[in-house]
């Protein structure tokens, strides 16, 4: 749903009332080609653990099937949105960025032959520009993330839900501002667009989602319930790169820019077909207790945080979370920046880059449909031959993150030093086989805590999956331009560096352990049996 959302880097989003683990033709450039108009009459997409309180009361009048129908339509029109501004918003600020290089006034005249917009100093300024857009989002999304679960607490999960949508419609239309009077805004002035997220942004609109969805779906069938969610927005990002093509070889940018307003816009007015599912259970007329006091509600909250920091003790839980601060990089070499990636390296026009997109995204859903459950099935088989078979699923988790990690080192090693198109595509394909990584290590982190602390982990791990993409995108934007000023094979740098980030999470992964106890679940289940036979 958001740029986090085509790849099972998406933010895993749990409640307190439940567990909750995610399951993210080619051409070459003709400078006789003439260069179409954009403007004018010619103009042709974290958990917030405190949103599911356990003093919630459901209304047993949703109508569950109505309410999954909805979000199911949101979530393709919400990720359809994301991929299709990727590539138009690219190269409508790649041409911004190209008329200052040369000196001419932006929106003065036609655009620049594309061609001569992949300059060294106007592909790092753009990546820059790119970078410090991102990592903006991510750091607002992170300070308001608890402010709008408090909030959330307060009044209901709908109204926040509907901030935060409205947030991602104004970053688009600020965007749009910015990119339409060009030749008055400097293009740096699209960072302005950040301060939208002060809305919600997508962490908290995703937590929004599962949350109400948590609470209108029965336990067992929530699962199922997520996974058509997800694979809804997976379709959704799989598409519309190709379509966002399309649409540019034909109309130009623009177009395809405000095609991505109307379906952000549509989705948010959704929202008020929407109910309204969080309802505070009324205090109890005989407790008699008094309001709590500022220093009760301070004193009360500091011990919740060292309570739930009391899991970071446990030497797994703190390797996880230390793999989680390396993974957003992963996921953000596959979106924006790879359309201006290829552009750069392999001379291909933007228009055509979300064709490479959408074969990965292809093959994304092949391994998360098909060959991560074939495998997991596979290697706990007695039939199995012994150097491939684990003694159970809790080791199995562990050992597929470790070769899921693996590949993906593999897989960007390949795009980094990829000499053509046709191999860097088949390191996407190597890539993507490593797409389950970011649910087997949430699964794993899971096993080491109680359900009670379980939650507010998932919560950890999400924040920590936002905060990640802080320095992703600059890191990845300085690679690009020390590559481009080296020289040479040295392009492929970034890849190089989201390779070696691979290599850190699976050497931390080695120092990953099961639990020594039987399942946490089970334990609790049977310590529960165990008082009530001992009560007379």
């Amino acid at each position: 749903m958001t740029e986090g959302t085509d790849s099972d880097e998406e933010i895993t989003v749990a409640t307190e009332r439940t567990r909750l683990v995610a399951a993210g033709e080619i051409s070459e450039i003709s400078e006789d080609t003439p260069t179409p108009a954009w403007k004018g009459d010619d103009s042709k997409s974290p958990t917030l653990v405190s949103i599911a309180n356990n003093s919630i009361s459901l209304p047993t009048s949703q109508k569950p099937g109505a309410v999954i129908g909805l979000f199911v339509l949101f979530a393709f029109a919400a990720s359809a949105a994301d991929a299709f501004k990727q590539i138009p918003m690219t190269r409508i600020f790649e041409d911004i960025l190209c008329h200052e290089y040369y000196g001419k006034a932006p929106g003065s005249d036609e655009p620049i032959d594309e061609a001569l917009c992949k300059a060294d100093a106007i592909q790092s300024d753009l990546a820059y520009l790119f970078a410090v857009l991102e990592a903006l989002n991510a750091g607002i999304s992170c300070l308001v993330a608890l402010l709008w679960a408090i909030v959330a607490d307060r009044i209901g999960r709908k109204p926040v839900y509907a901030a935060s949508s409205t947030g991602m419609v104004l970053s688009i239309l600020l965007t749009i501002i910015v990119a339409w009077f060009s030749d008055v805004l400097p293009p740096r002035l699209l960072w302005v667009s950040s301060l939208a997220h002060l809305c919600g942004g997508a962490p908290v609109m995703n937590a929004c989602i599962y949350s109400i969805l948590s609470d209108v779906v029965p336990e067992s069938t929530r699962s199922i319930t997520f996974m058509r969610i997800h694979m809804t927005s997976l379709v959704g990002n799989l598409i519309s790169p190709s379509l966002s093509s399309a649409m540019m070889s034909l109309t130009g940018p623009w177009p395809v820019m405000l095609l991505a307003l109307i379906l952000w816009t549509i989705a948010t007015a959704m929202i008020a077909l929407i109910p309204e599912t969080f309802h505070r259970a009324l205090p109890s007329d005989d407790t008699g207790s008094e309001p709590l006091t500022f220093k009760a509600h301070v004193s009360r909250g500091v011990g919740q945080l060292k309570d739930s920091l009391s899991i970071v003790r446990i030497r797994s839980v703190a390797l996880v979370l230390c793999i989680c601060l390396l993974t957003y990089p992963i996921l953000v070499c596959t979106l924006q920046f790879m359309a201006q990636f290829i552009s750069k390296r392999y001379h291909l026009p933007l228009e055509k880059t979300g064709y490479v997109q959408s074969v990965y995204g292809i093959a994304h859903m092949v391994v998360v449909l098909l060959v991560i459950p074939a495998v997991s099935f596979l290697i706990v088989q007695p039939t199995i031959p012994k150097w491939l078979r684990v003694v159970d699923e809790k080791r199995r988790d562990l050992v597929l993150v470790r070769w899921s990690y693996a590949i993906s080192m593999v897989g960007t090693f390949v795009l980094g030093i990829s000499p053509s198109l046709p191999v860097f595509i088949a390191g996407l394909l190597i890539m993507s086989l490593g797409s389950g990584s970011a649910s087997f290590i949430k699964s794993i982190g899971a096993s080491h805590v109680d359900a009670e602390h379980r939650s507010r982990l998932f919560a950890i791990m999400s924040l920590l999956d936002i905060a990640s993409n802080i320095y992703a995108m600059p890191a990845l934007a300085g690679l690009f331009t020390l590559g481009m000023r080296l020289g040479g094979e040295w392009i492929g740098l970034p890849y190089i560096g989201v390779s070696f980030t691979c290599l850190g999470m699976l050497v931390l992964s080695l120092f990953v352990q099961v639990p020594a106890t039987k399942n946490i679940d089970e334990e609790s289940h049977e310590n529960l049996v165990d008082r009530q036979e001992r009560r007379p």
